[in-house]
């Protein structure tokens, strides 16, 4: 058996002349083994009711909304579970329906739909919710288990321990800087290669503009001895 005692936003819709003044629904839960037990009090009206929640009546909204009966159980408690509702949730008391009060609650994405419907009946006081209130505010948390360390444990570190610390941390140090200095070393053969490249490359494309020009400049001096014999 689990008991329960939340605070839920009682739904409304605002004329222009109203206030933005939110009412609420307390509600008192006791989850059994096939039912659940209900007790609100609203702040709208002041008005006590009770009702309970079949298992099954749970089984056949899962089964109508084409949902899994465990994740939709599971959804539907914490929605009636949680301190202000869940989000995406709306929560109303139905009292001017065929004189009979109905609680609802609707889920909120996308588009609206009816989750739940509990039939309520007037009470004229509040008092298991009251004592339900009582008895969860003064359960005790338990106390975390005392520490099980040792004295050695909880002494500071000795003077030996500091040295062996120094001395892992200075072969560390070492070890990395020699996997940095391979790295380095890498990374300079690496460049000076790209370097040399780089230097074929520029020789052999000014080899080949000399070429270029020598062939074109002799060219034109033969088109011009030519032209001076004919003459």
């Amino acid at each position: 058996m689990e008991t329960f005692v939340v605070k839920l936003i009682h739904r409304t819709q605002l004329s222009h002349s109203q206030r933005d003044i939110k009412p609420f629904i307390y509600a008192r839960s006791c989850w059994l083994d096939d039912e659940a037990e209900f007790d609100f009090l609203s702040t709208s009206n002041s008005q006590n009711y009770r009702g309970v929640l079949k298992y099954e009546e749970i089984k056949n909204a899962a089964s109508d909304l084409e949902q899994p009966y465990k994740d939709f159980f599971d959804e539907c408690k914490k929605a009636l579970t949680t301190h202000m509702g869940l989000q995406g949730f709306d929560y109303e008391i139905d009292d001017e329906s065929n004189n009979q009060q109905v609680f609802k609650m609707f889920k909120c994405e996308g588009y609206e739909t009816l989750y739940l419907e509990i039939n309520l009946r007037k009470v004229s006081n509040c008092f298991q919710l009251l004592d339900s209130a009582i008895e969860i505010s003064q359960q005790k948390v338990p106390e975390a288990p005392a520490s099980q360390t040792s004295g050695s444990q909880s002494k500071a570190p000795s003077y030996s321990e500091y040295e062996q610390y120094v001395k892992d941390s200075k072969a560390k140090e070492a070890e990395m800087l020699q996997k940095f200095l391979v790295l380095l070393n890498s990374k300079k053969a690496y460049i000076r290669d790209l370097e040399s490249q780089l230097e074929k490359a520029t020789k052999h494309n000014q080899k080949s503009s000399d070429d270029e020009e020598e062939e074109v400049y002799g060219a034109a001096t033969q088109a011009m001895e030519l032209d001076t014999i004919a003459k």
